[in-house]
């Protein structure tokens, strides 16, 4: 288990980096075109991440 910390924050810039950087060695290993780039892939996970947490909650967080 992670020590809670700006990195381990799934909204913060670095983690959002850091999962940027896997999507991109991901993509780069399977050696097949895509039609989205990996900041587009992590921005869709996070709006999806993003949405479920809000209705979990019962929020709407923009």
């Amino acid at each position: 288990m992670e020590v809670p910390g700006a990195d381990s924050d799934w909204r913060s810039p670095q983690f959002r980096q850091k999962v940027v950087a896997q999507i991109e060695d991901a993509m780069r290993k399977a050696g097949t075109a895509h039609s989205k780039s990996s900041t587009d892939m992590e921005s869709h996970v996070y709006m999806k991440a993003k949405s479920r947490v809000s209705i979990r909650l019962g929020q709407d967080r923009t």
